[in-house]
């Protein structure tokens, strides 16, 4: 009697997971099922996503419209950029609040805590005044440089609390050897620590490539720093995509396969790293 109780209880909990991951998986079904099919069966047809045979009529039409390598280029550029970025600026802080003791160190670690309740939005009207003022709108490193502050406080706090429970008997021995801080944090910490950084990256990495508003305000006047975000809403409204629904959605696939495939590659590394980093210090 318990052994069917439990076998129910499972079978509800798989039932209830799978439904929701389908109503989640179903507006992605649905954008790839209407980028493989013909233009003329997408409205035929409205309820099924696929249909067969499928065609690859939308994605020609998108890479001979579209300057998907110049767009693609901007993307990596753009989102490798914020990703490095954040990462030279997050390490060594993690380190400095995982390791010293300072006059205001627990201020200064409130402010940044602080920090991850202020949405970015808020900041577009300054910074856009301020890249306008240094002549920076409309080119890539005018999109990169205010990033960097974006998710920023969530980086360090997450490192420091991984490089908090490293051993201490490792870092005075290296210290003894001669080791100076910067030598400990390259050479010791962080080989040691390839793991959460990585998670780290990966989560900057993915939040930046699928920015919109900020790409298309700082860069939406000029063709070439257009990202795959951005032109692809630039494709939506141009009349060559305005009602040519199936192109837009292979459009749109083309630009979520980089993250997705990244993501579905890393997830273990990039979970494992989260809860870990949540329990530790």
């Amino acid at each position: 009697m318990i052994a069917d109780r439990s076998r129910l209880g499972r079978l509800a909990t798989h039932a209830v997971l799978a439904g929701v991951s389908l109503l989640v998986l179903l507006p992605l079904i649905y954008q790839v099922g209407i980028s493989f099919k013909d233009p003329a069966q997408i409205f035929a047809s409205p309820v099924l996503p696929f249909t067969l045979p499928p065609s690859l009529e939308n994605y020609v039409a998108v890479l001979a419209q579209m300057d998907i390598p110049r767009y693609l280029l901007n993307s990596v550029v753009f989102s490798f950029g914020v990703t490095l970025g954040q990462l030279a600026l997050a390490i060594p802080a993690a380190y400095a609040f995982a390791v010293f003791n300072f006059r205001g160190k627990s201020l200064l670690l409130g402010i940044v805590l602080v920090s991850l309740m202020v949405p970015f939005v808020v900041t577009y009207i300054p910074n856009y005044l301020l890249l306008a003022r240094w002549r920076m709108i409309n080119t890539l490193h005018g999109m990169i440089l205010p990033m960097l502050g974006m998710s920023l406080g969530f980086g360090i706090f997450l490192l420091r609390q991984h490089f908090l429970s490293f051993p201490r008997e490792v870092l005075e021995a290296a210290r003894i050897d001669g080791a100076n801080s910067w030598d400990v944090l390259w050479r010791v910490i962080l080989p040691a620590s390839l793991s959460p950084v990585v998670a780290v990256g990966l989560y900057v990495l993915i939040n930046a490539w699928n920015q919109f508003i900020w790409p298309l305000l700082v860069g939406g006047g000029n063709p070439n720093a257009y990202t795959l975000t951005v032109a692809v809403q630039s494709f939506y409204t141009s009349p060559e995509g305005g009602d040519y629904w199936g192109a837009i959605m292979a459009a749109s696939v083309l630009t979520s396969l980089p993250t997705v495939l990244i993501f579905l590659l890393m997830r273990k590394r990039i979970l494992t790293t989260f809860v870990e980093g949540a329990v530790k210090g």
